[in-house]
């Protein structure tokens, strides 16, 4: 069996139970996903030494809602930006979250802010300290199955070329965190990766608190939750 049908397969799976997800435990296990992220985000600013920039996105159907853990990064200061995507090139811009933010219905019908929201340009991508990357699936070493669109992939890319392109000034030693938000259920025993796929540093359940890179040193305090 190919990769590619590996994930298919996968796919099917693991978007049933997504569809059987119901509202009490969407809601539960949000929360505790939330809450066990207040402190990572807290040690992640720390470790900067200042307010973040996030790369984040809005829940889609029965996904787990993140938007209370993106409420409070920016009741703390950070810049959230959010995505927009474009069908055509499957290809996503980046755009800051604000109280003044107006939205409009995207691909696959998700909340992205509207044509006319001001933009971050690629540029300045280089700025993003954390990447929230949503997906259907994903394994302890970081592995991630997302929809199969590739707009993540392709901005990871484009994102690392941005980096490159960045003015010696302003060139940073790391590059920006890769996160996944997720129910515990969506940990497989594996997920097949493709050259052109991106794996995540770090996923948080509601259960722990997993690092999948193998130079994930980030030093956590309040592993067990608790926003502080």
């Amino acid at each position: 069996m190919t990769a590619a049908e590996e994930k298919r397969m996968l796919r099917l799976q693991y978007k049933a139970r997504r569809q059987a997800v119901g509202p009490q435990e969407r809601e539960s296990s949000s929360e505790a996903v939330c809450r066990r992220a207040y402190p990572f985000m807290k040690a992640l600013r720390e470790r900067h030494g200042r307010p973040l920039h996030l790369c984040a996105y809005f829940p889609f159907g029965n996904e787990l809602d993140i938007t209370a853990l993106l409420l409070d990064c920016r009741k703390r200061g950070d810049a959230v930006y959010l995505p927009r995507t474009d069908a055509a090139s499957r290809t996503m811009s980046l755009h800051p979250w604000t109280e003044h933010t107006v939205f409009t219905s995207g691909t696959f019908g998700l909340q992205e802010p509207g044509p006319e929201t001001e933009r971050l340009d690629p540029e300045h991508w280089d700025k993003l300290d954390a990447i929230f990357v949503p997906g259907i699936a994903y394994d302890r070493q970081g592995g991630r199955l997302g929809l199969g669109a590739g707009y993540y992939d392709r901005f990871w890319h484009a994102y690392l070329e941005a980096l490159d392109r960045a003015p010696l000034e302003r060139r940073r030693a790391d590059r920006a965190v890769r996160l996944g938000c997720i129910y515990s259920w969506q940990l497989a025993e594996r997920v097949p990766m493709e050259a052109h796929d991106i794996a995540v540093d770090w996923l948080i359940t509601e259960d722990e608190i997993i690092a999948c890179a193998a130079d994930a040193e980030l030093p956590l305090t309040g592993r067990n939750g608790g926003r502080e």
